[in-house]
């Protein structure tokens, strides 16, 4: 993958996402059959954007308590949503 050059005037040391973006984002995770199985419905609920600096992440937000097994599958799924909405 390559990296993206900031647009003119945008500061390359910021990380943005697109609110359309991240609307997808939300609805895949919320539509996951495997998710809602760990999180109930709404998947969202049981998740936070933590900003740390200048990077983004979506974490659980501890509602839950996963397993080990619960908690590698849904960094896989989430890996595998982010990426389908990458630009």
């Amino acid at each position: 993958m390559t990296q993206a050059t900031a647009p003119e005037g945008v500061n390359p040391d910021r990380v943005g996402i697109q609110m359309d973006v991240l609307d997808n984002i939300i609805s895949d995770l919320n539509d996951n059959p495997e998710l809602q199985k760990i999180f109930g419905v709404p998947v969202s609920r049981g998740l936070v954007i933590v900003a740390d600096s200048n990077d983004l992440r979506i974490e659980e937000a501890g509602r839950v308590p996963l397993t080990e097994d619960q908690s590698k599958r849904f960094l896989e799924i989430l890996d595998e949503v982010i990426k389908s909405n990458a630009i």
